[in-house]
C-alpha cells in the first residue's frame, strides 16, 4: 500500500464527517420548526484493499487495509416531540404514530407532523404553503335529517368549513317542568307556569300552563297560547296526588297538539310529568307553589360561532343556537417504513417504493395517535445532544486533516531522498 492509499482514506474522512456537521446544521437550523423531525448520519467503512496471501502467525488471516469511510445512510428521528398550547381552533399535534394528509396545490399527496393550519377565502383548511388538509366532511344527506353526519366511508377530499353554515331549527317536541303545588293552599288557589318552546321554523312561542286547585290533593291544569295560534288537542287535564304528595295521575304523559297558524308545521308536544324510570317532576308539598326548573328539546336556527377539533380529529361546530355539529373529521396516514419517506420540504414527506404506500384512516384507530387541538407538536431535536455529536464531527475531520498533513510530510521525505 502507497501513502496515497492514506490520502484518499483520509480524504473520505474529511467528506463523511463535512455530510455529518451539515446533517447536524439543518438540525440546528430547524430546532424551532413545527413538527420538524431530526436526523443522525451513520457512518460505515469502504470495502478493505487486501496485500494477499496470509499472515506469518499460520493463522491464515488475511492481510487487509481499510480504504475509508462513507455514509451508510441518514436516519430521521421519528420520535415524539413536545407540545405547545397555541390557542387557534384549527392547530393540531399529532401524539403517537402516523401523518397528516395534505394534498400540494399541484395536486401531490404528501404527508407532515405540523398541523399549523388555518383556513383559506373559500373556507378549505390549509397548510402555511396552501396545500389542502385532506379528510371527510359532513354530508347533509346521511345520518340526522337535521345534522346530517361526517360520512368517513367516502373518498378522501379536502376539508372545507363554510364560515356561513347554520344550524337548523328544530321544533319542540318534549317539555319538562319542575313544578310544586302547594298542599296548604286553599280551594281555587292557582299557579301560572309559563313554557318557551320552538316551531318548526326555529320561532319562539310561548304556552302558558296554569295550575287551579280543585280539592285535596287535586289539581287541575290547562294549555293557552296567545293569538293567532290555537291548541288543537289534549290542552287540559287533572292532577292526582297521594297523601304523601306524590303525583298518581294521569299515569301517562299528555301530549298537547298545537297549529301556530304562522305558516309552520302543526305540532305535538309532549309534557313529560314523568320520567324515564316512573319518577315524577310534579309534587304537592307543604310548600309555596312555585315553578322550580324547566326544559324543551327544540331550538331556533344559528350561525357558525367557533370550531373545536378533539382527540378523534372531528372538526366540530359550535352553533349561536347552543348546538354542537360535528362538521369534518381529519384523515391520518401511516407507512410500514418512515425512514423510507423522501422529504419533500415545507414539513412535509412524500412516499417512495422504500415507505411502501399510506394507510389512511381515522386517528385513535389501527395504531394511529390521536390528536390534541389548540397544540402544535415542536421540533424533536435536542440542543445537547446536536452540540455533542457536532462536537465529534468537529474532531473527527481534525483528526483526519491530521493523517492528510502526516501523510503528505512522510511523502516529501520519500521525495527528498532522491536529491
Amino acid at each position: 500500500m502507497s501513502l496515497y492509499s492514506a490520502f484518499y482514506s483520509s480524504l473520505s474522512g474529511l467528506s463523511t464527517n463535512a455530510n455529518a456537521l451539515n446533517v447536524i446544521g439543518n438540525n440546528l437550523s430547524n430546532i424551532n420548526t413545527v413538527g420538524f423531525k431530526g436526523s443522525n448520519a451513520n457512518f460505515g467503512d469502504i470495502f478493505s484493499s487486501s496485500l494477499g496471501g496470509t499472515g506469518t502467525a499460520g493463522n491464515g488471516d488475511p492481510i487487509q487495509f481499510g480504504l475509508g469511510v462513507q455514509v451508510n445512510s441518514v436516519n430521521q428521528n421519528f420520535a415524539q416531540a413536545s407540545f405547545q398550547s397555541t390557542g387557534s381552533a384549527l392547530n393540531m399535534a399529532l401524539q403517537g404514530n402516523g401523518f397528516f394528509t395534505l394534498q400540494t396545490v399541484k395536486g401531490q399527496q404528501v404527508f407532515s407532523r405540523a398541523g399549523n393550519f388555518s383556513q383559506n377565502n373559500a373556507g378549505y383548511l390549509v397548510s402555511p404553503d396552501g396545500a389542502n388538509v385532506m379528510g371527510w366532511n359532513r354530508d347533509s344527506t346521511i345520518g340526522s335529517p337535521t345534522y346530517g353526519k361526517v360520512n368517513t366511508s367516502a373518498a378522501l377530499a379536502p376539508i372545507r368549513i363554510d364560515a356561513g353554515a347554520t344550524a337548523s331549527a328544530s321544533a319542540t317536541q318534549n317539555v319538562r317542568m319542575g313544578i310544586n303545588l302547594d298542599s296548604a293552599a286553599a280551594v281555587g288557589a292557582t299557579l301560572t307556569s309559563p313554557v318557551q318552546v320552538y316551531d318548526s321554523q326555529g320561532n319562539s312561542q310561548n304556552i302558558l300552563i296554569t295550575y287551579t286547585k280543585t280539592g285535596a290533593n287535586t289539581w287541575g291544569w290547562a294549555a293557552s297560547v296567545g293569538s293567532p295560534a290555537t291548541i288543537t288537542s289534549g290542552g287540559s287535564g287533572t292532577l292526582a296526588f297521594s297523601s304523601a304528595g306524590n303525583l298518581t295521575s294521569p299515569a301517562t304523559n299528555p301530549v298537547i297538539g298545537f297549529n301556530w297558524n304562522n305558516g309552520t308545521t302543526a305540532q305535538n308536544v309532549t309534557w313529560d310529568v314523568l320520567n324515564a324510570d316512573g319518577s315524577s317532576n310534579l309534587t304537592q308539598y307543604a310548600a309555596t307553589s312555585s315553578t322550580n326548573s324547566s326544559y324543551q328539546d327544540g331550538y331556533g336556527s344559528g350561525t357558525l360561532q367557533s370550531l373545536t377539533v378533539d382527540q378523534n380529529g372531528i372538526i366540530s361546530g359550535t352553533f349561536t343556537n347552543g348546538q354542537v355539529i360535528p362538521l369534518a373529521q381529519v384523515g391520518i396516514s401511516t407507512f410500514n417504513n418512515n425512514n423510507g419517506l423522501v422529504q419533500a420540504g415545507n414539513n412535509t414527506w412524500g412516499q417512495s417504493l422504500a415507505s411502501g404506500t399510506p394507510t389512511i384512516g381515522l386517528a385513535n384507530q389501527g395504531g394511529r395517535g390521536s390528536i390534541l387541538g389548540s397544540n402544535l407538536e415542536l421540533s424533536n431535536v435536542d440542543m445537547a445532544t446536536e452540540f455533542t455529536s457536532l462536537m465529534l464531527a468537529q474532531n473527527g475531520y481534525q483528526a483526519n486533516s491530521k493523517a492528510i498533513t502526516t501523510a503528505n510530510s512522510l511523502l516529501q521525505v520519500t521525495l527528498n531522498m532522491v536529491q
